[in-house]
């Protein structure tokens, strides 16, 4: 019989060694990564509390840049306070001139159609005077009245009127005529 140790024993012996070692080695390094921590952790306030002058210096620039940024906001409500007032005053603005726009378009209206009636009432004029009296009345007046006055008037009455002007002045208004009615429906949209 051989007394030497069995190959099982002397193999878990080593590893047992080296295990506790390891774990001996583990238990240090947790000790020292606490003890460390603790100190890194004690360090910022005492460096809080020594002042320095690269400390003080980059406290008084922060405080001077909060200072600068709450003037900025200050100033940009300000602005922004202005620009809504601003608004408010071009929507009145606005808001009167839509007003003064619609009592010029209702004036004009009227004006319109006291001129229609105006017209209309020198067309009834014409139609009852003599043919031979409006047709020397017509040779002088100007298109811009002789035109709406002539278009005013019945048809009948129109070509008695025209058959006793003189044909120069009787055709200018006949084609004066005519083309006014084909200018009303294209000046409307409308294709003769």
């Amino acid at each position: 019989m051989s007394t030497a140790p069995s190959s099982g024993n002397v193999r878990l012996a080593p590893v047992l060694l080296i295990a506790l070692v390891a774990l001996g080695g583990l238990k240090a390094a947790g000790l020292w990564v606490s003890v460390a921590g603790a100190a890194a952790a004690e360090a910022p306030l005492k460096r809080a509390d020594v002042a320095t002058p690269a400390a003080d210096r980059l406290s008084e620039s922060l405080s001077a840049r909060g200072a600068a940024l709450d003037a900025r906001a200050a100033e940009l409500d300000t602005r922004e306070k202005m620009l809504e007032a601003a608004e408010a005053r071009i929507d009145a603005a606005a808001k009167a001139l839509e007003a003064e726009k619609n009592v010029i378009a209702l004036t004009n209206a009227g004006r319109a159609r006291l001129r229609d009636d105006e017209l209309s009432a020198l067309s009834s004029a014409y139609e009852r005077m003599k043919a031979r009296d409006a047709a020397r009345i017509f040779e002088i007046l100007d298109d811009d009245i002789l035109l709406p006055v002539a278009s005013g008037m019945r048809t009948q009455a129109l070509a008695g009127v025209l058959a006793e002007m003189s044909a120069e002045r009787a055709k200018a208004l006949t084609i004066a005529l005519a083309n006014r009615e084909i200018a009303a429906p294209v000046a409307a949209g409308v294709q003769p």
